[in-house]
C-alpha cells in the first residue's frame, strides 16, 4: 500500500503514541527527500531508521499508518471538516518556516484568512479594566487596516480580541487546543459558532479531542507562527502569554507589548518583555506599522 504525501500527513495526527517530536521528524525527513510523491511502507522504515525514531514509536507508525480503522478516523474529520496539509500549496510559509510546523491543520471557515497581514494577539485570562480599556483603543484602527487578528478563543484577552475584529468587521482567526467539535470555555460557544461560519477556526487535534493541560503551549506555537508579530496585552510573571512571546522571539517574529502599572502583577509579564526589547505600543500605529512594514509607502 502507499499514500500521497497529503494522505500521509492527514494521518499522522490520527495515530495513537505519535506526537509532536516524530511528525516533526517525519517532515524535516521528508522535505529532505523531494523526489518522493509517495509513502510505502519501506519508504516510512528508512525514515524511521535515518531520523533515529526509538523503535516503539516506529511500531506505532508502521502497524497503524495504513488500517482501515485509521481511513475511518480520517473519514470522519473530513466528514466535519477541512484538512489543510504541510505539502499543500495553501499552507502558509511562515507557518511552514517555524521551528516544529504542525503537518496538519483541521479547520472550518475560510482558509484564504491565512493569506492576510496578521497580528497574534495574547494575553492573560483576567484581565485588568486597563487591559481591556487600552485593547478598545488599540485595536480597532488595526482591524480597519485589514489586518487579520488571530488568538486562542480563551477567557479574557483572546475573547475580546475576536470580539472587537467582529465589531469592526475585520478578520480574525482562532487557534484552538481541542478538536473542532470542543469549544474551551464552553461559554464561547455561539463566538466559535460565528467564526466558523464568517473567519476561521484552526486545530492540529482531531475531531473528538477533549483539552490536554500540554495542548495549549502546543497551539501557541502555531498562533506565534501565523503571524509576523505578536501582542502581548498583558502577562503576570509565569503567564502562559510569555510562552507564545518567547516562541515569537525564536521564530524571529516582532513581539509588541502594551506597558502596565509597576505595582500591577498582571503587568510583571509586559513590562519584563519591554525591558528585554519588546517594542512597547502607545497607540495603534505602532502596531500597523510593525505588521505592514512591508507594505506602507
Amino acid at each position: 500500500m502507499q499514500l500521497t504525501l497529503r494522505d500521509f500527513f492527514m494521518r499522522l495526527p490520527l495515530l495513537s503514541g505519535i506526537g509532536l517530536k516524530t511528525t516533526t521528524a517525519c517532515w524535516h525527513w521528508l522535505s529532505q527527500h523531494t523526489e518522493l510523491t509517495n509513502v510505502t511502507p519501506a519508504i516510512l522504515t528508512q525514515l524511521c531508521q535515518d531520523m533515529a525514531i526509538p523503535d516503539k514509536r516506529a511500531a506505532f507508525l508502521l502497524d497503524q499508518l495504513f488500517t482501515a480503522a485509521v481511513t475511518a478516523r480520517l473519514t470522519t474529520n473530513l466528514t466535519h471538516s477541512g484538512c489543510l496539509t504541510i505539502v499543500d500549496a495553501a499552507y502558509p510559509v511562515a507557518l511552514k518556516e517555524t521551528y516544529a510546523p504542525p503537518v496538519a491543520l483541521f479547520f472550518r471557515g475560510d482558509l484564504r484568512l491565512l493569506q492576510r497581514p496578521l497580528l497574534a494577539v495574547v494575553g492573560s485570562r483576567h484581565p485588568s479594566a486597563y487591559a481591556l480599556h487600552a485593547m478598545r483603543l488599540l485595536l480597532p484602527r488595526v482591524v480597519q487596516q485589514h489586518i487579520g487578528i488571530v488568538s486562542g478563543l480563551a477567557q479574557g484577552v483572546d475573547t475580546l480580541a475576536h470580539q472587537v475584529a467582529l465589531a469592526y468587521r475585520g478578520p480574525t482567526i482562532a487557534v484552538i487546543g481541542t478538536g473542532l467539535d470542543h469549544c474551551y470555555p464552553a461559554a464561547n460557544r455561539d463566538l466559535m459558532d460565528e467564526l466558523t461560519q464568517n473567519h476561521l477556526v484552526l486545530s492540529e487535534y482531531p475531531w473528538g479531542t477533549s483539552g490536554a493541560r500540554h495542548h495549549f503551549p502546543e497551539r501557541n506555537r502555531i498562533i506565534a507562527g501565523l503571524s509576523n508579530s505578536t501582542l502581548v496585552v498583558e502577562a503576570a510573571h509565569h503567564s502562559g502569554s510569555l510562552i507564545t512571546a518567547n516562541i515569537a522571539l525564536q521564530e524571529n517574529r516582532n513581539v509588541l507589548a502594551i506597558p502596565g502599572r509597576v505595582d500591577s502583577p498582571n503587568s510583571v509579564g509586559t513590562n519584563e518583555l519591554i525591558l528585554a526589547g519588546a517594542k512597547p505600543i502607545l497607540q495603534p500605529e505602532h502596531i500597523i506599522e510593525e505588521v505592514l512594514v512591508d507594505k506602507l509607502p
